[in-house]
């Protein structure tokens, strides 16, 4: 009885040291919310007219709102970047049609080796299939019939 006891506390003891990190971490979450609304608010300078407790209640509230909210104070300092616009470079010259080709298969379309491997390729795949079906048919679509007629 008394050792189911102690390991009860022993297992409560160790649950609570897990959870102490991320109860301070929530804590100093907090303080820091409530710093970075306190700055966004001195920020604006129509707060020159308010008290100090004014600015106090403001900064309670909308703490306690974006924490309810799920907000950090990441979220309130982020702010949207200009997209990079990269100047785009026409690399193929005459061979345009390639590079359209590439672009269609999702590839960059700077090299223009990969659309000419791919039309090779091809063309061997239809001969190899072509092949196959005259060696196994024997029948040629203009010749004829390949057998000997003797």
């Amino acid at each position: 009885m008394r050792s189911s006891r102690l390991s009860l506390v022993g297992f409560f003891m160790a649950l609570a040291l897990c959870a102490a990190p991320y109860l301070v971490h929530a804590q100093a979450g907090n303080a820091s919310l409530s710093e970075t609304i306190r700055a966004a608010i001195l920020s604006d300078p129509r707060t020159a007219q308010m008290t100090e407790a004014e600015i106090d209640a403001m900064v309670a509230a909308l703490a306690e709102e974006a924490e309810a909210q799920g907000v950090t104070s990441y979220d309130i300092l982020w702010q949207p970047q200009e997209p990079v616009v990269e100047a785009v470079v026409e690399q193929c010259g005459s061979m345009s049609f390639l590079c359209a080709l590439n672009e269609a298969f999702g590839l960059d379309g700077s090299d223009v080796g990969i659309p000419i491997g791919l039309g090779i390729v091809s063309a061997l795949l239809l001969f190899v299939i072509g092949s196959i079906l005259l060696h196994k048919h024997g029948h040629h679509p203009v010749v004829g019939s390949l057998k000997s007629r003797a």
